[in-house]
């Protein structure tokens, strides 16, 4: 694991993270002044994976979620431009899983900053970020787009507990095994918050974690449990 070595770097971390700020607040001024019929949850769980995934996450949100030159349009003609640029089965799994990962990731990792602090076991950690990731993403992000699919509170509940109960299992299974396997063998031992090493490692969880889950939200979205982008 010698190959990633350059994520416990600092000088790799910061600017991986400082990039990731930047364009994570670009992200947040389009989002709510230009690309404005990206969906409401979609408007808080990209800033995330943007933050995250720094430059891999703006590719992202250029490529899938912004249609070239939205900004020349306005009304229902932005409305309908941006609908039918999401409009691919490719972009709405990719709407569905920055959705997943984006809530879950933000559980996940406020959860491994306390549990590093706290000095909790390996399994101890592991149920205490999959428990907090399930939360931040049922109650925030899946229940948010759960509303605009149905009047009713308790089934938009129902409706995001059974879809994120499949997404978490995936996120979870792809940053575990990077936390059990990946970061003892490239850095010896699970590192500190204060360290380069545990943002560089937890930003490369939460991406396994989205390479994990694709398939998982794929067949979320074909059986209508979950729509991504649109």
């Amino acid at each position: 694991m010698g190959a990633l070595s350059f994520l416990a770097e600092p000088w790799f971390v910061i600017g991986w993270y400082v990039v990731g700020a930047v364009a994570a607040s670009w992200v947040i001024y389009d989002e709510y002044h230009v690309n404005t019929n990206v969906q409401p949850a979609l408007k808080w769980a990209w800033p995330i994976i943007v933050l995250f995934f720094s430059v891999i996450g703006l590719a992202f949100y250029i490529w899938t979620c912004r249609p070239p030159n939205i900004e020349q349009h306005r009304g229902d003609d932005a409305k309908q431009v941006h609908h039918q640029f999401v409009n691919t089965t490719f972009k709405k799994v990719t709407g569905s899983v920055i959705h997943c990962v984006g809530g879950d990731g933000l559980g996940i990792m406020t959860a491994m900053v306390l549990a590093r602090m706290w000095r909790f076991a390996f399994w101890q950690e592991f149920w205490f970020e999959y428990a907090a990731g399930f939360a931040f993403g049922w109650f925030i992000f899946q229940y948010k787009a759960m509303r605009g699919m149905t009047d009713s509170p308790l089934m938009a509940l129902w409706m995001g507990v059974r879809a994120e109960f499949f997404s978490m299992m995936t996120v979870m299974a792809g940053m575990g095994a990077v936390m059990a396997y990946v970061t003892p063998l490239a850095v010896g031992q699970q590192p500190s918050p204060a360290s380069a090493a545990f943002w560089g490692f937890g930003a490369l969880g939460l991406l396994v974690g989205y390479i994990a889950t694709y398939p998982m939200n794929y067949w979320l979205v074909k059986i209508q449990w979950k729509h991504g982008m649109t």
